[in-house]
Formats: structure tokens, sequence, C-alpha cells
């Protein structure tokens, strides 16, 4: 009897601690999948303008701000979010359609850190801006070089043109700020574990050159696509080698992309969502990107 229940003993213990393995792979593997958080990037639609809305658990980013018009509906849409406090705006360059909403955001709400390109513009909506900043008391980041920093625990690089020098050409030809502002966009890239998204500003030919010449330019699961899907012959060499899954063009209804570059991005295999249609949802967890749109 003594043998038959130290063998019953010793049967339990097995079983005992095969349970306790079960539990701890059981545990342990949700642990693995959420070893990121999650990271919500909301491009909005606001007719043929940017405003975009990067969201961690605790920190948020905004890359431009759409229009004049534009500013209360994105701070209305930070509002409904829960969100009380931007901590890095990225303003990529100065047209009206990029910057018009940057002053109704400050006057609305705090925001920690300001990042723009190192030129300065003659539109209302620039002195608006920088009226703002400096009533909030805000001395901007004027780059120069690339500035890196964390989000959440998500990795952010924020490029600037590598020189500033053809706008300093423009001025001496044309004696006035020249409409160069496109290709000194701000480009920014978001590593948010194995995902990659990718924001272009409104680079135009010679910034996206100069751009993909640059380490910075690898494959990615996400892109928005520059200056409103206007095609340029430099489109095709920014898909073929950022191999984007998923692309999203800031359009409207009344200036829709254009169709040689949304069939330029289908023939790449790329995904082409287009902010007309409605609001533009990326969700990361570090190993899966989804996508989704509003209305769709």
């Amino acid at each position: 009897m003594r043998a038959a229940w130290k063998r019953w003993l010793g049967f339990l213990l097995v079983l005992l601690l095969a349970a306790v393995v079960m539990i701890r792979l059981f545990v342990s593997a949700p642990a693995a999948a959420s070893e990121y958080g999650s990271l919500k990037a909301t491009v909005l639609k606001v007719g043929k303008a940017d405003a975009i809305v990067v969201e961690t658990p605790y920190q948020t980013m905004v890359i431009d701000t759409g229009e004049e018009d534009d500013g209360l509906e994105l701070v209305s849409y930070l509002m409904n979010r829960g969100i009380r406090k931007v901590d890095v705006l990225v303003i990529t360059h100065y047209d009206k359609d990029h910057v018009g909403g940057a002053d109704t955001l400050i006057e609305k709400m705090p925001v920690d850190r300001v990042l723009v390109p190192d030129y300065e513009s003659n539109s209302t909506e620039y002195a608006d801006f920088v009226m703002a900043l400096d009533k909030a008391g805000i001395v901007p980041e004027k780059l120069r070089e690339s500035v890196s920093f964390t989000l959440g625990d998500a990795e952010v690089l924020v490029e600037p043109p590598l020189d500033y020098s053809i706008l300093d050409l423009a001025k001496a030809q044309t004696h006035q700020i020249p409409e160069v502002d496109n290709d000194l966009s701000l480009i920014t890239t978001i590593e948010h574990g194995n995902n990659r998204l990718v924001f272009m500003g409104d680079a135009e030919k010679m910034r996206l050159r100069e751009w993909l010449a640059t380490s910075s330019a690898v494959p990615c699961d996400f892109v928005k696509l520059p200056h409103h899907g206007v095609f340029n012959s430099e489109l095709e060499n920014m898909t073929i080698q950022l191999m984007p899954r998923y692309t999203a063009i800031c359009d409207s209804a009344k200036n829709p992309a254009e169709v040689m570059t949304i069939e330029l991005l289908k023939k790449h295999n790329a995904n082409v969502l287009q902010t007309k249609d409605g609001d533009i949802t990326v969700i990361s967890n570090g190993k899966l990107v989804e996508v989704s749109q509003s209305g769709k």
C-alpha cells in the first residue's frame, strides 16, 4: 500500500509540475506580445491639408495642423480623445495647409516642444504662428540637423533638408521669399518595435531625391505620401525603395490625388487610402500594423 501511495504521489507531483509549466507558458505568451505598448496615428480628414495626431499611452505628437479653420477641429479631436497636452508639435513647412491651425492649437492647449524647419515665411499664417509661440513663451527648435527622441516606447527621427541653399539661391534670383517650401519639408520617421511609419510633409522631387540617398530611407509599413498625391517622377523611386504596405494621401473630394499617383502606388502593391474618404487610423503594437478608415 505504501509503495502504491508513493507512486500516486509521484504521479500527482508530475501533473502539478506540468500544470505550473503550462500556466507559465500561457502567462508569458501575452507578455511577449505586449512587449510594446500601443501606438496610434490618425491622419485627419481636413480637406487638402495635413493634420496628424500620434498617440502613445502617455504622450502625444502632432505633425502639422491643417489650415486656419482646421485648428479648432484639431483641438476638438484631441480633447475628445482625452488629450490635454501636446508633447511634441512638428511643423513640416510653412505652407498655409500645414501651419494654418498651429496658432489655435498653441492658444488652446499646452505644447511642450515645437520642431520647425530653419527658415521664415511672409504668410499671414506664419505670422500668427510666431505670435502664438511668443505669447506662450515657446522657443521653437529650428532644425539644421536631425533630432531623435522617444515617444512612449517608439523612437522618432525628424530630419530637415541637408541644407537650405535652395532657399538662398531662389531668394537671390527673385528678391523675395520664393515658393520652395515643399522641398524644405521635415520628414518624420517613427519606429515602434518592428514597425516603421514615415510622414513626408510635402517633399517634392528635390527633397525626395535627397532623402532617399540617406540611411533612413529603408522599407517601411506605412507612408503618409507627400504633397497631397500630386504626381512627380521621384515617387516611383520612393515607392520601390520604401516598399510601403499602406499609403495615406491627404486630399479632398474637390482636390483629389492625381490618378497617376494612385496607379503608381497600386502597381507596386501598396494599399492606398485617401482622407477624402474619412480619417485614416494606423495602430501598431510593435509587431503588427492595422490600418482602417472611418466611413468605410
